[in-house]
């Protein structure tokens, strides 16, 4: 069993820094190596931030790579490229493709809606709209939206403030209305087919974006929606999953302007990309701007790995090495040796493979407050009781 925090302060760290999935609390993220991938990102943001193009980008990898990860560190507005800009904010947000075989597209959209909640969606609703009348507001929206009844719903959220009907509208979106509540709200009728949930989709963006209809980046803001699990897709029928890319592709046509959709995506079967054009099909696959691929490590692309994630100030103190190496509690070489025995190097299947060895060098004794360290010959020692447990 690994050992408390005060084991992690033998060797100079404030606790495990090995983790094997994202932290919970997104302040929390790190990058550390894979610096190619950043530089990727950064390039993709430096367009976003100054200019009006939508983008729409596959990340694809291993599992275990990163994907995830990038997901949450981009998201934060800091670790963003500091570009001049007098543009509106970038709003980042998640969504994972459904897990459940069921209704692909009912599941994706509500998971989106509560992944804003019905209050914000109504905030967004009401900002796009305070400054239009309602004959400019209902044009702007049903451009997006393409049907005059679902832009009124819009309208509705967005300016009523009746309790009642509030309550009603929040259903409209949510579940839908029986005949008597559409009535009561003045809609004809309810969101039934997937086109239509995935218009709705378009147009909370679009509101979010800004409703202006000239592209001054001073009157909008960037959306950044990043799909997580893309390969899900494979545990869907052809027509669950096509319903749900073509909603996608529907959604992209209908927002042309600041915004920016990631796609994560996991195969790593030699056949992988045919696998994806299956998944999404030739109507995405020829509007994606951009692919990041996150490779699997080399060892010398490890070892800096695990540096700056061990010497990231939330991890360890920069004056609490002294005379050690950056790769305590390993010595380089010994590092080395546990890299190159790895069979496959992502940066999760390292995070387990260093959390092991010293997870063996804390029940061993072998550190004394930094004066132990895991050396090439420990290395050797932790390999041979692999290699006997293997053969157990």
């Amino acid at each position: 069993m690994m050992k408390g925090k005060n084991q992690w302060n033998l060797i100079c760290l404030k606790a495990d820094p090995f983790n094997l999935t994202p932290p919970t609390d997104r302040e929390n993220i790190i990058w550390a190596g894979m610096e190619n991938v950043k530089q990727h990102f950064n390039e993709i943001f430096e367009v976003a931030i100054s200019s009006s193009a939508t983008q729409i980008v596959l990340n694809r990898g291993p599992h275990g790579t990163g994907k995830t990860h990038a997901l949450l560190y981009f998201s934060l507005e800091r670790n963003l490229p500091r570009l001049s800009t007098i543009g509106g904010q970038i709003h980042s947000i998640r969504c994972r493709v459904p897990n459940e075989i069921g209704k692909s597209d009912e599941d994706f959209y509500t998971a989106l809606l509560d992944e804003f909640g019905m209050t914000y969606v109504r905030k967004i609703v009401r900002d796009a709209v305070a400054n239009l009348s309602e004959t400019q507001a209902l044009q702007s929206l049903q451009k997006v939206l393409g049907s005059e009844e679902l832009a009124r719903a819009f309208w509705l959220l967005g300016t009523e403030d009746a309790s009642d009907k509030h309550a009603l509208l929040r259903t409209y979106f949510l579940d839908g209305c029986t005949r008597t509540e559409l009535r009561k709200i003045g809609i004809a009728r309810n969101i039934s087919k997937a086109q239509d949930r995935f218009r709705v989709l378009a147009c909370v963006l679009q509101c979010l974006i800004g409703l202006d209809p000239t592209r001054d980046p001073s009157q909008h803001s960037r959306v950044c929606l990043w799909i997580d699990g893309m390969e899900d897709l494979l545990y869907f029928t052809s027509a669950q999953f096509r319903t749900l890319t073509q909603g996608l592709r529907d959604m992209i046509d209908r927002l042309p302007n600041f915004f920016t959709l990631f796609l994560n995506i996991t195969l790593s079967a030699p056949e992988e990309y045919e696998d994806i054009e299956l998944m999404l099909g030739r109507a995405v696959i020829d509007q994606i701007t951009d692919t990041i691929y996150f490779p699997k490590l080399t060892v010398d692309e490890g070892i800096q790995y695990v540096k700056d994630l061990i010497n990231d100030p939330q991890h360890r103190d920069r004056d609490s090495l002294k005379d050690l190496p950056r790769t305590y509690p390993f010595e380089e070489a010994a590092l080395r040796m546990l890299l190159e025995g790895m069979e496959i190097r992502t940066p999760r299947d390292i995070n387990i493979q260093c959390r092991s060895a010293i997870n063996y060098a804390f029940r061993d004794n072998q550190f004394e407050s930094g004066k132990g360290i895991i050396d090439p010959e420990y290395v050797m020692k932790i390999q041979k009781r692999e290699i006997d447990r293997e053969m157990d």
